[in-house]
């Protein structure tokens, strides 16, 4: 009678272990497929492509050139630099409204635009201007009467740049205007498009697929 009393016991111990075990198993379970979920979530960060740059089939013009070192491939050719003895950046004659425009191989949904200025003494000469997107030579976005001011982290001193965001405007090219009579010149003009990354993108079809194949089991 007490063998029976235990085996009673012991079985109701066993199957009290059992469900303690599973109840702790599902629970990690579900945990890691939320960790997982939050990391795809992680993942899927955004590659910025900058459609400006002559690289990825920008194609700049100026309103004058100042001269032959100062041509308009020198503001989207991917040197930041602010120095003018670097030999990277474009510059117009001194008048009014002068201005440098960059057009996209194609039209494209634009998030950030940035401005990277001339570093030495005569960085001043930029303000006040205008920086704006257009398309089909329409103006979808601007941001007018600006005085530059470095809001972009660069380790390099000789950068200096000021980022105007957006809520991706599609347009087909980007330009900086003067609002006086003055010299304009920069360093670099740039304008980013933001996209997934195809691996990123694979990734958060493979997590939809393991949710949908859980709910479709239970």
């Amino acid at each position: 009678m007490q063998f029976l009393l235990y085996l009673l016991v012991g079985s109701v111990f066993l199957l009290i272990l059992w469900k303690l075990i599973m109840s702790v198993k599902n629970c990690f379970l579900f945990r890691a497929t939320s960790a997982s979920l939050f990391l795809v979530g992680a993942v899927l960060a955004s590659a910025q492509t900058n459609v400006a740059a002559s690289a990825n089939g920008g194609v700049a013009s100026q309103s004058s050139v100042w001269n032959a070192a100062n041509t308009p491939d020198k503001g989207n050719d991917g040197n930041r630099n602010g120095i003018y003895a670097a030999g990277s950046m474009m510059h117009t004659n001194s008048e009014f409204g002068a201005w440098y425009k960059i057009d996209f191989a194609t039209a494209t949904s634009i998030s950030q635009v940035n401005v990277f200025n001339r570093t030495e003494s005569e960085s001043g000469r930029l303000s006040p201007f205008t920086v704006s997107l257009s398309l089909n030579g329409s103006v979808v976005w601007s941001a007018t009467n600006q005085t530059f001011a470095q809001n972009i982290s660069d380790p390099n001193p000789n950068v200096s740049g000021m980022s105007f965001s957006m809520s991706n405007i599609l347009a087909d090219s980007v330009k900086v205007q003067l609002d006086r009579t003055n010299y304009l010149h920069l360093a670099e003009l740039e304008a980013y498009e933001v996209v997934p990354e195809p691996a990123s993108f694979l990734a958060l079809m493979a997590g939809v697929g393991v949710l949908a194949r859980r709910r479709k089991s239970k």
